[in-house]
């Protein structure tokens, strides 16, 4: 039997192969690139906060163009040169002319051996460069201090950028001393390099510097120990390296402190019975201006006088990035303070700072009673502490001593205990927001058992990433649901209701 074989029909256009331009292939490669970076979380990250937007130019505000500057200067002011992996689009590609060796020893040109992110894929080679960014700092985190700083470091330019990841020397100074307590040398003091210029503590955090201090105990030593000043690399393309830097150092829009809706009362118009029947009874916060503004606290507590009374004691600070709590002097803490730009700062938040320093306690303990009357459960008409019928001994930490760097603070969370507390600024302010009772904060997460929470690491993370859900919260129909704010200052004492 005969079969008649009929022709291959012509070959549509989709089947076309069409030779690619070189600027088509890099492209091309480019967006491979990104797509497996997006898949493996190599460089470039999702979870990368955006740059917060200038909102204020629209409400007459005087320093919008003075805000968009600082946002530029976060974008391109990282200290090691990192830029968000998206830049990579924007590398600059050598030029034709320029001519190397290639591995044969036949002459090729820059241009054929360009890759976008050759920072990277030619400091960590063929195997490591495989690792995605969280990858690799994870691998890093189990690297001990020296080799870290001189091998390490010390490899490649992408791997001196990795290297000095700032959290990386965080934990090595907790894990090694954070129990017994290391030294924080002070940022103010002033030393001259071998040009006789004379150098700061710089803009890149302490953690490195801290762990060099602390791990030359000799005094000949430290003489001759300089502070790490860093050096930026062209060619960084990381989210996973920027977000920190991001989330600490954004320029905070006036806005989002501007909103006040937690109830301002004046000191002399607070009753006990009002403040029982209206705040207590409904479980409603309150800002009861002027109420510690005649405490010895407010009126002493310096610099140079905490340091009198307390330089030398110890106190317990922590943070909800870092892995395990450290013990600082009082005096070194400061000098923490004073050179820090974490993203999560360390916040003393000591819970026997009465027993090591009676004198802070009674600087403020009988001036509380006699300007806060309804809430000394002694001689208030409604006093009802529970937790007194416990004794001392067995009652429930209640008094705690809470110092911390601006941008510290505390994500949110609900009282372990289910108590009230009240909170008193002594220096400086602190913002405050409060979400009802059943109703959860943009960008937490709870488990279905609420055992377990999901929410960003950090207050610059939530601020970037989940202010604009936070703003339209403010207009749930049910006002019941609406967030309450407001910025507590010197003076000022804040009710916190469980």
């Amino acid at each position: 039997m005969h079969q008649q074989r009929l022709p291959p029909p012509p070959p549509t256009q989709s089947k076309k192969r069409a030779r690619l331009s070189t600027k088509q292939r890099r492209i091309r490669q480019l967006e491979k690139d990104a797509a497996r970076r997006t898949f493996n979380g190599n460089g470039m990250n999702d979870s990368l906060p955006p740059l917060p937007v200038t909102q204020d130019s629209n409400e007459g505000n005087d320093h919008a163009e003075e805000n968009d500057d600082a946002g530029f200067d976060t974008l391109f002011g990282h200290p090691y040169g990192a830029l968000p992996y998206g830049n990579i689009h924007f590398a600059s590609r050598p030029s034709s002319s320029d001519v190397s060796v290639a591995a044969d020893g036949q002459p090729s040109s820059l241009s054929s051996l360009w890759h976008p992110d050759k920072v990277r894929h030619d400091g960590l080679g063929p195997n490591l460069r495989q690792l995605n960014d969280e990858q690799l700092i994870t691998i890093l985190s189990f690297v001990d201090g020296p080799t870290l700083a001189s091998g390490i470091c010390c490899a490649s330019k992408f791997l001196y950028v990795a290297g000095h990841h700032e959290e990386l020397w965080r934990d090595l100074v907790l894990r090694r001393w954070g129990e017994v307590g290391f030294t924080v040398r002070d940022p103010h003091d002033t030393e001259e390099d071998d040009s006789g210029s004379a150098q700061g503590m710089g803009a890149t955090g302490c953690w490195k510097d801290i762990y060099a201090w602390n791990h030359h105990p000799s005094d000949s030593t430290k003489a001759i120990i300089q502070r790490h000043s860093p050096i930026s690399i062209q060619g960084i393309y990381s989210d996973t390296f920027f977000r920190s830097w991001l989330c600490r150092s954004f320029a905070l829009q006036p806005s989002w402190l501007s909103t006040h809706t937690v109830s301002s009362i004046p000191h002399s118009e607070m009753t006990t019975e009002r403040f029982y029947k209206e705040y207590e009874e409904t479980n409603t916060p309150v800002l009861i201006k002027g109420a510690s503004k005649t405490w010895p606290a407010v009126q002493q507590w310096t610099r140079d006088y905490l340091l009198s009374v307390a330089s030398e004691k110890r106190f317990r600070a922590t943070s909800g990035a870092a892995p395990l709590p450290a013990q600082f002097t009082l005096a070194d803490y400061l000098n923490y303070c004073d050179s820090s730009t974490e993203e999560a700062p360390l916040y003393l938040f000591d819970r026997t700072f009465a027993t090591k320093c009676p004198q802070l306690l009674h600087d403020f303990d009988k001036s509380l009673k006699s300007t806060c009357g309804w809430w000394d459960g002694e001689t208030a008409e409604f006093g009802h502490d529970l937790f007194g019928v416990l004794g001392e001994g067995r009652r429930p930490d209640y008094q705690w001593l809470i110092v911390g760097p601006k941008r510290s603070g505390s994500c949110f969370h609900i009282d372990p205990n289910c108590t009230h507390a009240w909170n008193a600024p002594i220096i400086g302010r602190k913002r405050w927001i409060f979400y009802p009772p059943g109703v959860t904060p943009p960008g937490v997460f709870p488990s279905p058992n609420g055992d377990d929470v999901c929410m960003p690491i950090s207050i610059g993370e939530w601020f970037l990433t989940f202010w604009d859900q936070h703003v339209e919260r403010r207009k749930d129909p049910d006002v019941r649901r609406r967030p309450l704010e407001c910025t507590a200052c010197p003076g000022d004492v804040l009710f916190v209701p469980q």
